[in-house]
């Protein structure tokens, strides 16, 4: 009994095999392989997508660094938040262009890697000055940037990844702008 019920699994095994590759050797008028099928976005939509996943990268590696160099607590826990939130939405965000078949980035644009660098070579409150001034302005142009994308989005799935990361990008604002004028006001810890 065991030997037939090894010999039925084999069966079954090879032949799902055999109607799977049977299934891969359909004509190419079939847009069943994602590498065949166009992608599911309009072009705006491609380039905003491309565009945050560079920028949520961007943020995360930044955060990073804040997480290794700063020695105030504030600062230390912005960028932990920061680095948190934006691995998620990257994550949902690369689900997201997969299922509409857009590439997707690899590498940071060269203002992100040029910043990189001019934070490596900062320290103390300069650094946490310079993080928190560019998380600022990042995040408000993340927001526009959003904004816009909810407003003119024409696939139902990126209005609505748009929409839903929204809110947490404003409140990444509102929270670095409060600790901007808490390191510039001399309230550190």
């Amino acid at each position: 009994m065991r030997v037939t019920r090894k010999l039925s699994t084999l069966c079954l095994v090879i032949a799902l095999s055999l109607l799977g590759l049977s299934a891969c050797n359909r004509n190419s008028g079939v847009q069943a392989a994602r590498e065949d099928r166009p992608p599911d976005a309009t072009p705006a939509e491609q380039d905003f997508m491309m565009k945050t996943t560079q920028a949520h990268l961007s943020e995360m590696d930044m955060a990073m660094l804040a997480m290794q160099k700063s020695q105030n607590a504030d600062v230390k826990d912005y960028a932990n938040m920061i680095q948190s939130d934006h691995r998620n939405a990257v994550e949902d965000l690369t689900d997201l262009m997969k299922d509409k078949n857009v590439s997707q980035p690899s590498v940071l644009t060269p203002e992100a890697k040029a910043d990189i660098e001019k934070m490596t070579a900062l320290s103390g409150a300069e650094f946490d000055r310079e993080f928190v001034n560019m998380m600022v302005s990042d995040h408000q142009k993340m927001v526009e940037m959003f904004r816009d994308q909810a407003a003119i989005a024409q696939n139902p799935d990126v209005k609505k990844y748009a929409e839903e990361l929204l809110p947490k990008l404003q409140m990444h604002s509102d929270k670095a702008q409060k600790l901007q004028s808490k390191l510039f006001g001399g309230n550190r810890q």
